[in-house]
């Protein structure tokens, strides 16, 4: 918008000249709406975390199992799988992991455990989240 000032013309700002030349604020923050949304947002990603966060705890402690079984000698599969047994009843994850589905085949100088799993995260409904886990070790006579 422009005036004519003393012969001049002159650059007027139109929210000035209909406020009488206060100057226009405006107000900061977040509307209802936007604060609906980041609640949700935030939940979701909340209850993402509580779901996946114990796969990968348990799954640290499987790794912990075949690291021992690493330094350890064994001798046969009966008594790879009674190890087995004993560190997944003292890592307490006894409930998820069964000793049987571990794969233990014979190679030069020892035995190779395999266990390779899928872990299940339930967000909700029928919706789940899936993580994939691989885990191998060699064991030495």
């Amino acid at each position: 918008m422009k005036e004519m000032e003393n012969g001049v013309m002159k650059e007027v700002n139109p929210v000035k000249a209909l406020q009488g030349g206060a100057v226009a604020r405006r107000e900061g923050g977040m509307s209802l709406v936007g604060l609906i949304i980041a609640a949700i947002v935030l939940g979701f990603a909340a209850l993402v975390v509580m779901q996946v966060v114990p796969l990968y705890i348990a799954d640290q402690k499987l790794t912990t199992i075949f690291k021992s079984l690493e330094s350890e000698a064994a001798g046969s599969p009966a008594e790879i799988r009674r190890k087995i047994d004993k560190q997944l009843d003292i890592n307490e994850v006894d409930d998820r992991f069964d000793s049987k589905e571990f794969e233990i085949r014979p190679v030069t100088g020892g035995y190779s455990v395999t266990y390779n799993y899928d872990g299940r995260a339930t967000l909700f409904g029928n919706l789940s989240l899936v993580a994939e886990f691989k885990h191998q070790t060699r064991v030495s006579n």
